[in-house]
């Protein structure tokens, strides 16, 4: 229950502030650790991590609790982390101490039983959104959120298209007097970009539309599907996107202003805001489409601690998390500063944390966002809808496949994945 009381508190941040209680403090470590040398890999970006500077703040944690412990950060791409992390395993060498990645890598490394359950190790009952599948906790949050949302250059959009028909019609106006900026821009390559169309498009009210009412079966040969994929094709058509754009030319076209609008998640708001100024940035809710409200993916950053950490390396990865996701001080560096929703539930219990947050712009704006989303489904056969909508997605933006075709392709090539889990 308190879980889902605070994430009511995280989806209205700052909207409205109660008296609280007194300020938060993260629990001790109750006895000095041995040392040890830890490594971590992630799927953030390397000037992501530089920016948050974890390193220096593990040193100065282990500085009190683990005198002469390391930490060593790998930076992965998404999938370069899933597949290396796989291999390591099964060859039964190098593998990491702990993660710092996406909820939908739960599915496969704990298919694989590469990660081990975390309910024993830490009270994750105190953060929201933690990483549950079948009944284990594999990952506990480093911040909650991971959605996609519409953001704008305020020198060049006044106010952001709030329809679907409205983003059409201002784009052809847009485009006559800015010939050499792009109005939208986001990743046409990857589905995670895609769903949230088709969410908009949901009679029956389901979680998620790419399944059926149990939650496992692929339901991709629809109308949502079908539709959602005509709108790429008459987005490119039309010219407010560009051809072919992929992550980077979304990032960095908005970034240095050559974009007037992007698609993009949470994750780089930090960035961009440092970039454009944060006072020329500006956060809204997805185009209305179809009569519905797209709703992004929400889930979050997760530690996971693979199976193959045991023993002291195990004891301070995990008060290591503890700290650095709990404590008051710490937090803010990794997430309000980079205008990410902490996870830890009980800092919203702390007045001066809810002041900082109340402060920030940006954070109440994302949150608007998030509570327009629908949260990942953390089950293993996402990874096969998510390899049945890809390859029908670049054949739709190529000219290659119909809409029809598409979505009849994605729901093949997903049940045909799923038969390969069992």
């Amino acid at each position: 229950m308190r879980t889902i009381k605070y994430l009511g508190v995280i989806s209205l941040l700052v909207v409205t502030i109660v008296a609280l209680a007194a300020p938060v403090a993260a629990a001790p470590v109750s006895k000095q650790l041995p040392a040890v040398d830890l490594v971590m890999w992630t799927q953030e970006s390397a000037d992501f991590m530089t920016t948050i500077d974890i390193v220096g703040a593990f040193d100065a944690w282990a500085a009190d609790y683990a005198p002469g412990s390391t930490l060593t950060v790998e930076t992965k791409d998404t999938e370069q982390l899933r597949t290396e992390l796989q291999t390591a395993a099964l060859a039964g060498e190098g593998v990491p101490d702990f993660l710092w990645t996406v909820s939908d890598h739960a599915g496969p490394f704990t298919e694989a039983g590469i990660v081990q359950p975390l309910d024993e190790l830490f009270d994750v009952e105190n953060y929201a959104g933690a990483l549950v599948l079948n009944g284990q906790t594999w990952g506990v949050p480093f911040d909650v959120g991971n959605h996609l949302m519409l953001m704008y250059n305020k020198t060049l959009v006044e106010t952001p298209p709030a329809t679907v028909e409205e983003l059409f019609t201002w784009a052809e106006e847009f485009k006559a007097a800015n010939p050499d900026i792009s109005p939208l821009v986001f990743n046409e390559t990857e589905p995670f970009w895609f769903v949230p169309w088709m969410q908009a498009i949901n009679p029956d009210g389901l979680p998620f539309v790419g399944f059926a009412a149990d939650g496992v079966t692929p339901d991709l040969n629809t109308d949502a599907v079908v539709k959602s994929y005509q709108l790429m094709i008459d987005l490119k058509a039309a010219g407010v996107i560009p051809d072919g754009c992929d992550y980077n030319c979304a990032f960095g076209n908005f970034k240095d202003g050559v974009a007037a609008m992007t698609i993009m998640g949470d994750w780089a708001l930090g960035e961009i805001a440092t970039t454009l100024g944060e006072e020329n940035l500006g956060l809204a809710p997805w185009p209305v489409f179809e009569g519905g409200q797209p709703a992004p993916l929400t889930g979050g950053k997760y530690a996971m601690i693979p199976t193959a950490t045991t023993g002291d390396k195990l004891n301070v990865a995990v008060e290591f998390i503890k700290w650095y996701t709990s404590d008051p001080t710490i937090v803010p560096s990794h997430t309000i500063d980079q205008v990410r929703l902490p996870a830890y539930l009980p800092l919203y219990e702390d007045e001066a944390f809810l002041t900082t947050l109340s402060e920030n712009r940006l954070m109440a704006e994302s949150a608007a966002v998030f509570a327009t989303g629908v949260p990942m489904p953390i089950v293993v056969e996402m990874r096969c809808v998510w390899d049945g909508l890809k390859p029908p997605l670049q054949e739709v933006f190529g000219g290659t496949m119909t809409p029809e075709d598409a979505a009849a392709e994605a729901q093949s090539s997903a049940e045909t994945c799923i038969a390969g889990l069992q």
